[in-house]
């Protein structure tokens, strides 16, 4: 009876750790997920993103409603793929609202014609050469490699990069991309995939460490300058917004990773026109009562512009902005707009003028104007007395 005692007390003895055990198992089995994450973190990725001037191009860059290059750069860091960031197996990258994509009329290059001889004419060029920086394998050792990318429009609006590397490993390879809407506080998304690099048998996929590259040109028409990209015309508190979404292979045990990185483009310099005017007290009033200071200049201009109608051309929107602000348009025998510079510094203030013709075309064009500027002198060179 006593023998029965006690291996009915070892049972009880044993079903409690067994149940102890399972409740440990349990604990573990929810919290090593969040060890495994905490393990292998995702890369960090740093974006910066501005629009640029387009060479050859006068008035074109960090301008409202100007037309630009978009120029991105990349800066990836991580650990997990022994010792280096995840191959990079696609990017989309989320343009601000506002921005303004016109494909037609840019030469494009045909793909097949793009991967049989791994270039195409230089006018399908959707900007200069780009670069990137990442890591190869070379026999045993992961060495670092620099590779060019050339941007190309493909028809349709699309774009591809061919990355061409040299030293120490030979690469080609062709990434292509497309636009989507992205909608929120962002316009026109750039979809675009990259395939795995594979550099020796067996050895693991290259790594890409940073890239830079300028997107982004105009061509010359009858009918006037064209751009295949344009700055919106007027920007938020707080600059563009600018996102990138990087997307990691599945690699080596890891399990594929999406990681953004957002980036606000200042506002251009010029876009607001409200300015602090300068205050002197009034005499005798101790200061309550102020005035604007006479030492400095202040504009009287307030006039008003007439649009030129390109001939064999129909406009179905006229956008007129001064300084950034977008000021009324008026219609009749011709297209005219108000321009009050009045109250303002002395400085460079400039007026474009952005026309959507009927079949969807869009025209820009800017005046400058200089307030507070010195009066000329009298024809013959001399004051009149």
């Amino acid at each position: 009876m006593q023998d029965f005692a006690r291996f009915a007390t070892r049972v009880e003895w044993e079903q409690s750790l067994m149940r102890r055990s399972a409740i440990l198992l349990a604990v573990l089995a929810l919290t090593l997920p969040a060890l495994t994450v905490g393990a292998s973190a995702a890369p960090t990725v740093r974006l910066k993103a501005t629009f640029v001037p387009i060479p050859g191009f006068p008035g074109t860059g960090d301008i409202l409603g100007a037309g630009a290059a978009v120029k991105s750069e990349y800066s990836i860091s991580g650990s997990e793929y022994g010792g280096f960031p995840p191959p990079l197996v696609g990017i989309d990258l989320l343009l601000p609202e506002g921005v303004v994509l016109y494909p037609q009329g840019f030469p494009a290059c045909p793909p097949a014609t793009l991967e049989k001889v791994g270039k195409y004419a230089a006018n399908t060029h959707a900007g200069p050469l780009g670069h990137a920086i990442g890591v190869v394998s070379f026999g045993a050792e992961r060495v670092p490699e620099e590779v060019e990318i050339q941007p190309y429009y493909l028809p349709g609006s699309g774009l591809a990069l061919y990355v061409a590397g040299h030293s120490p490993v030979a690469l080609e390879f062709i990434a292509k991309g497309h636009y989507a809407t992205a909608g929120g506080a962002f316009g026109e998304e750039l979809v675009s995939e990259v395939p795995l690099i594979e550099t020796v048998p067996g050895a693991p996929d290259a790594s890409l460490e940073s890239i830079t590259l300028r997107v982004g040109s105009a061509l010359e028409a009858s009918a006037g300058t064209v751009y295949y990209l344009t700055v919106p015309s007027t920007c938020p508190n707080g600059g563009f917004p600018i996102k990138a979404e990087l997307l990691f292979a599945g690699l080596g045990g890891l399990a594929p990773q999406t990681v953004a990185a957002t980036y606000a483009a200042p506002c251009p310099q010029g876009s607001h026109i409200e300015e602090a005017v300068p205050q002197t007290p009034l005499p005798g009033t101790g200061g309550v009562v102020t005035a604007p200071s006479n030492n400095v200049c202040r504009s009287r201009r307030d006039f008003t512009i007439h649009i030129v109608q390109i001939k064999g051309l129909s406009y179905r929107q006229v956008s007129v902005y001064v300084n950034g602000r977008r000021v009324n348009v008026v219609r009749g025998a011709r297209i005219s707009a108000p321009v009050d510079l009045r109250g303002l510094p002395k400085g460079r203030y400039v007026v474009r003028i952005t026309v959507t013709t009927t079949t969807g075309r869009r025209i820009t064009g800017t005046r400058a104007y200089h307030t507070c500027a010195p009066k000329p002198l009298h024809p013959r060179g001399q004051p009149r007395l």
